[in-house]
């Protein structure tokens, strides 16, 4: 893991510990154990996790035999390309890049009450998501991070109401 995942996690524990100690073990995983986390995630801006990679490419947008797709984005510039990808296959989802200079989301456009799947992180910098994860009328983001110490992070946040915005604040160092 990286140091940012580290904090991440130490903060969501030192939060939310007892809660997820606590909560049934289940064999498939749900958005239920995830919303008290993704909550205190929105609040303190949006919500990102840093996922790092080696490939060259900018993107890569991969559809699965289950039907759903593979999320791969390591540079800004492939934005555009796998945001034309998403759409075609039904993914509720918004490639966009992180900036200093963009605005806080705002959390009363999120939905964080559930009705909705989180994408599934891999350990090779991508994320997973099907057709109807997402509520209609809503886009999950994902954040897009070229910032030297960020290592081309790709994060995510919970649901926000379309129109979703077109960058996301970078958080962190």
């Amino acid at each position: 893991m990286t140091t940012f995942k580290d904090n991440l996690l130490d903060d969501l524990m030192r939060e939310h510990g007892q809660t997820v100690e606590e909560a049934p073990e289940q064999r498939r995983r749900s958005a239920r154990p995830l919303l008290a986390a993704a909550g205190a995630l929105a609040i303190a801006g949006a919500a990102t996790i840093a996922i790092t990679g080696t490939s060259s490419e900018a993107y890569a947008v991969t559809k699965n035999a289950d039907g759903s797709v593979t999320i791969t984005i390591r540079d800004i510039k492939g934005v555009d390309a796998a945001n034309a990808k998403l759409r075609e296959y039904g993914i509720g989802a918004k490639a966009v890049p992180m900036s200093r200079d963009c605005e806080a989301l705002d959390e009363t456009k999120m939905d964080l009450l559930g009705g909705y799947v989180l994408p599934r992180i891999s350990d090779d910098g991508s994320v997973t998501m099907s057709p109807g994860d997402i509520p209609a009328g809503y886009s999950v983001l994902l954040g897009v991070s070229n910032l030297p110490n960020r290592n081309t992070g790709l994060g995510y946040t919970g649901p926000i109401r379309n129109p979703a915005p077109d960058c996301l604040a970078e958080v962190g160092n």
